[in-house]
């Protein structure tokens, strides 16, 4: 239902009630886009027919309004029933079947098939290939098993300075790991600051 005063569509009803005739149904609207208010009046074909009765025949019952009011409805009934038995005949109808017409000089078009869902592929895991021993990595040495490795190779000992050299640590580092190795037992004093293998 568009607004009157500024044509858009949205709107709310305020209140519904029947008319004094009861041929129609009141409604007061509200717009939502203007807050502006206006007044409907919707109707049923019966409710119409009723008010055209009425007023063909006036207010009055008596035998002649009831006679007006036949008359009245059979004229309305005639055109209308002639319609209606049109609109039944049509629908009656079979319909004839659509032929296919088939193109001349050329073979007919072969029936469109149905696409068939996509087939999933099954996942096989793969045993991972053995790669043989040569060809792994070697493992990166830890701090303490890189000064152990030094150590060994010097029979008479090896000083911290040497340590130093050898494996690019700092001298605080170094003290440390020897001080472990030490109480575990993998490495021995020889004199001071001089340490072998145990």
């Amino acid at each position: 239902m568009e607004c009157p005063f500024c044509g858009k569509i949205d709107n709310g009803v305020i209140d519904s009630r029947p008319t004094k005739e009861r041929t129609a149904i009141r409604r007061r609207r509200k717009c939502l886009a203007c807050a502006g208010r206006f007044t409907t009046y919707e109707s049923t074909p019966e409710q119409l027919l009723l008010l055209l009765m009425r007023t063909h025949a006036g207010r009055g019952a008596t035998a002649k309004n009831s006679e007006a009011i036949l008359s009245f409805m059979s004229t309305a009934l005639k055109g209308l029933s002639e319609e209606i038995e049109k609109l039944v005949g049509e629908v009656a109808k079979p319909e004839p079947p659509k032929k296919i017409k088939k193109p001349k000089g050329r073979a007919a078009p072969k029936p469109k098939r149905k696409k068939r869902a996509p087939v999933r592929k099954k996942i096989v895991a793969r045993k991972p290939e053995k790669v043989p021993a040569k060809a792994k990595k070697a493992k990166k040495l830890t701090a303490t098993a890189k000064v152990l490795k030094v150590i060994k190779g010097y029979k008479k000992g090896v000083d911290i300075p040497t340590l130093k050299k050898k494996t690019g640590f700092a001298d605080t580092k170094i003290r440390a790991i020897i001080h472990r190795a030490t109480k575990e037992g993998k490495i021995k004093r020889l004199t001071r600051g001089v340490y072998a293998s145990a």
